[in-house]
């Protein structure tokens, strides 16, 4: 997930680890308190030290309940996912971030009113940076789209 994230976007947040989790978090991105820097990405240990197939069958369980957004690397989604948040979310104080912001907004609240769109799960509605991270993810693993593409030319345009 890492080597084809760099491929992509290249990587921003090399401090990827695993840790004790609380029960059903699969992973999280943290960032510096009052400088809103990424700081690393932390995987629950108990969900990445388990056999493929049993990976493989969680993920598929958040795709088949409408949860997750679609794409064809189960494994992978949860750490691209976390590596999305580390190249933007709403906390990152950076110039680049805060200048990707607006737009990164305007494309989500289209997203919002597009009956037509498809793949994406109820997770990518919890807020924009969610939004990001599931369209990032469904861009890298997954069908490319409109949204897919608008996000990856913001990310590229302000070298997130």
């Amino acid at each position: 997930a890492v080597s084809r994230f760099e491929s992509v976007l290249g990587v921003r947040q090399k401090s990827v680890r695993l840790a004790d989790l609380p029960e059903g978090t699969l992973g999280v991105h943290f960032t510096s308190v009052g400088e809103g820097k990424s700081v690393g990405i932390l995987l629950n240990r108990k969900s990445f030290n388990q056999k493929r197939r049993d990976i493989e069958a969680q993920t598929r369980k958040g795709y088949e309940s409408g949860w997750s957004t679609r794409t064809h690397k189960p494994i992978a989604h949860t750490v691209t996912h976390e590596l999305a948040h580390a190249t933007w979310n709403q906390h990152l104080k950076s110039p680049s971030a805060r200048a990707a912001a607006p737009k990164i907004t305007k494309v989500y609240n289209a997203w919002l009113k597009d009956k037509k769109r498809k793949g994406y799960g109820k997770y990518a509605h919890t807020n924009v940076s969610e939004f990001f991270a599931e369209t990032i993810t469904k861009g890298i693993h997954g069908t490319k789209d409109k949204y897919t593409r608008a996000l990856f030319g913001i990310v590229k345009k302000h070298k997130l």
